[in-house]
């Protein structure tokens, strides 16, 4: 970010009067603040308050503090101006994820809408990836029952047919949602 002079000082509008006082006027913020430092430089002048060479000190740090504080409105105003933008553009950027312009909860075809949707997919998927390896578990061991002892009904639950918790709960409970 730059300072541009143009903002400080107006060369464009700078004029110096013919009356005899050469007042400097212009309309940039050094200007504007450097029109009011001479006013009252120049009642304190006639007051007597300021004499000589000390005219020169108080004129000298009262330029040098009005650049200054040019400087910084004008960064300042250029940093706020960044920041307005940026403010602006994370709101578009957070409509366009939620798709809501209140504080709610994001609505379900927008960005954050569908990555909820995934996420709990997912857990239904881990659940059922669960599911199925523990009913290949159970159907291992019926096969190995059905093949050595040569009976389906064990004393297990999960491996009986019928019963509380049996292998066609299981089944069941595999079978993706």
């Amino acid at each position: 970010m730059a300072i541009v002079t143009t903002d400080l000082t107006k060369a464009s509008a700078l004029t110096t009067s013919t009356d005899g006082k050469y007042t400097v006027t212009g309309t940039g913020v050094f200007d504007d603040l450097m029109e009011s430092v001479n006013v009252h430089l120049d009642a304190q002048y006639n007051l007597g308050r300021i004499t000589g060479a000390d005219y020169a000190t108080v004129y000298l740090g009262a330029m040098q503090s009005a650049i200054q504080t040019s400087a910084s409105f004008v960064v300042g105003a250029a940093k706020g101006n960044a920041e307005i933008s940026l403010i602006n553009q994370k709101e578009i950027t957070e409509y366009a994820q939620t798709q809501q312009t209140t504080k709610v909860a994001p609505n379900a075809n927008s960005l954050s809408g569908k990555q909820a949707t995934l996420f709990g997919e997912q857990a239904k998927g881990f659940q059922w990836n669960a599911d199925q390896k523990y009913l290949k578990t159970l159907m291992d061991a019926w096969s190995i029952n059905i093949s050595t002892a040569g009976v389906a009904s064990t004393n297990i639950t999960a491996l009986n047919a019928t019963g509380t918790g049996n292998l066609n709960t299981q089944i069941t409970n595999a079978e993706p949602t």
